[in-house]
């Protein structure tokens, strides 16, 4: 009956949420798409719904469709249960004029009601006169030529090419691929000495791909990073190359007249490094003279000062918050410069950022919160605050200024100013305040028993002049002996070479893991069996040449090894021996041979030591 109950309460749990769910009607197609392609246009909703109605597509024409599809899933999180829906109504299009173009909003019917899509806008960029047919998003493969610079580019550009000192500038890099791209090998970025750099993440984190149509060609346009420069110094400066090594896998020429060569086709990975130009960048100085209260600042904000309170009573706290808002390089800025009555204790700002990086330079809030304590009852005023930054939109300096502030402190029961406790910030000297209060009394009595030292005592004789010549003696000795055994024991080769297997072994091994990184398939394979050889032989104090297939698992079984791992041991030499000469295999198979390897190895060290 108990489990009965638990199961109606999770139903009902997962009906509540799906009709609490909110319903979303979503039109989803490909930004850019080539002249003559098919495309798909998905239109996806969370709930049940019916009578879908598409507004009229002039722009293209309509294969297919609506294909519907539907998907579920239930989640149990932290025993919360929600449970999703999705229906799907794909349409496969066909883009047959070049332009821009947007597909309005469709609207479909939900509980009665009915709800609107957002429209779509593609983009279609003309198709190669002399390229062979292909399917939607797929790129024509080189065959066993060598790749061009038209094949593959990347281009590195800035947003402005003259600045002020302190504005930001966008540098973007881009890759322009007519080839399938397998990855990124080796990336070399120029070396920003003169600027402060921050790095604009994208909102998926990874490179998002468009069409584009350059000179006739067609290509896969992706943004590799975009970064946000503050120039330090003036003058003309060169912003280096960017160079990228990409792995382009490439179709290669079949020379066999085998009735299956049409059929199966031989690919190669291929090495391509390409380069950008060098930019060229005019910064300009900021002008002189700057303001007395310039914060530093470069770009547009503005400023709020506030107080937490303004009637208190003495002794309690306040706090002062300066929010500095706008676009600029906000982490440069200093803080406004405050000038408090001398009745009040300060206390050390805290400072946060909440300042996320665009293409205009950082942009959010900085805030400056200062706590004070009224000491004294009365009528107090916190002047305004000047705070200059530059405009490099104008090219000038501009001055916000604050309200001032008017504090009014009530005298607190009981006690009176001349008796009020006061006590010094942390981190601060006691103010004048301080000491005319605290000075009525005696400062820092001492209490503990104090130690007194004879004067006139000359170093010769005492304990510590014999000390420093006993010590360093006695030093002498302890690494005499110990630079003696160390001698010995370097003297037994054997030895030498039993304690060094496991170290030889694993930075093989690490040789193993650059090369597997790199897609050397022979040179993997040949480091991996070069690690278990060599350990075996070190460790076992055999030669190589006395090692083999036919006698290492007898070896390994008499020197105390398991029959199971000496069984992995051979198991895995057949592997790379077998593996060197066989067509490339996937790549997740060599990093579990490689983690095997590790294993077996660490496995080994543990059974000889015991066995030997």
């Amino acid at each position: 009956m108990k489990k009965i109950t638990i199961y109606i309460l999770a139903l009902l749990a997962v009906w509540t949420s799906a009709l609490a769910q909110e319903t979303e009607f979503k039109a989803t197609a490909p930004s850019t798409v080539v002249q003559g392609n098919r495309f798909q246009l998905v239109y996806t909703i969370n709930k049940e719904a019916n009578d879908i109605r598409v507004p009229d597509i002039t722009d293209f024409q309509i294969l297919m469709g609506p294909t519907i599809s539907q998907s579920s899933s239930v989640q149990i999180v932290n025993n919360q249960v929600s449970r999703s829906t999705q229906y799907s109504y794909t349409y496969v299009l066909r883009a047959d004029n070049t332009g821009r173009f947007t597909i309005p909003a469709a609207s479909i019917q939900v509980n009665g009601q009915r709800v609107q899509s957002n429209p779509v806008t593609i983009e279609v960029i003309e198709s190669e006169a002399d390229a062979p047919a292909t399917q939607p998003g797929q790129q024509p493969q080189p065959s066993g030529g060598t790749l061009t610079d038209e094949d593959i580019y990347i281009t590195m550009t800035a947003n402005k090419s003259e600045v002020w000192q302190d504005e930001p500038l966008v540098v973007t890099t881009r890759i322009y691929t007519r080839v399938n791209l397998e990855g990124i090998s080796d990336v070399r970025q120029p070396e920003l000495r003169n600027f402060l750099v921050e790095e604009l993440e994208s909102e998926s984190g990874s490179i998002q791909w468009s069409m584009e149509n350059i000179r006739g060609r067609n290509y896969r346009v992706g943004t590799f990073n975009q970064r946000v420069l503050y120039p330090q110094t003036t003058g003309r400066i060169t912003i280096e190359p960017t160079s990228i090594e990409f792995l382009v896998r490439q179709r290669q020429a079949r020379q066999s007249h085998s009735i299956f060569g049409d059929f199966f086709d031989s690919y190669r990975t291929v090495r391509k490094r390409v380069s950008t130009d060098p930019i060229n960048i005019q910064v300009k100085p900021l002008p002189s003279p700057r303001p007395a209260n310039f914060s530093g600042v470069v770009g547009n904000i503005s400023l709020n000062v506030t107080a937490s309170s303004t009637d208190v009573k003495v002794n309690d706290g306040i706090t002062v918050r300066a929010e500095i808002s706008g676009t600029g390089n906000h982490r440069l800025a200093r803080n406004p410069q405050f000038n408090f009555p001398p009745d009040f204790d300060i206390f050390d700002p805290n400072i946060s950022n909440n300042i996320r990086q665009t293409a205009q330079g950082g942009r959010g809030t900085r805030t400056i919160e200062t706590l004070i304590i009224p000491r004294h009852a009365g009528t107090f005023e916190i002047p305004q605050v000047e705070y200059s930054f530059f405009n490099p939109s104008t090219g000038r300096y501009q001055t916000l200024r604050s309200e001032p502030i008017t504090i009014n402190v009530e005298r607190t029961a009981g006690v009176s100013d001349a008796t009020t406790p006061v006590a010094a910030s942390p981190g601060r000297a006691a103010t004048r305040e301080n000491v005319r209060v605290l000075g009525q009394d005696i400062r820092f009595i001492r209490t503990s028993p104090m130690v007194l030292q004879p004067g006139n005592v000359f170093l010769f004789g005492s304990r510590l002049f014999v000390l420093a010549y006993v010590v360093p003696i006695i030093l002498f000795f302890i690494i005499f002996f110990l630079n003696k055994k160390r001698i010995k024991e370097n003297a037994d080769v054997q030895k030498v070479r039993n304690r060094r297997a496991n170290r030889i072994a694993r930075k093989n091994l690490k040789k193993s893991a650059q090369l597997l990184k790199k897609g050397d398939q022979e040179g993997f394979y040949e480091e991996l069996a070069r690690a278990l050889w060599g350990y075996t032989s070190d460790k076992l104090s055999i030669p190589r040449a006395e090692l083999n297939k036919d006698n290492a698992r007898n070896i390994l079984i008499n020197s105390g090894a398991e029959e199971q791992i000496s069984d992995e041991f051979l198991g895995i030499i057949d592997t790379c021996e077998y593996a060197r000469y066989s067509p490339q295999n996937d790549h997740s198979e060599r990093d579990e041979l490689y983690k095997k390897t590790l294993t077996t190895i660490s496995k080994l060290e543990q059974q000889l030591k015991k066995g030997l």
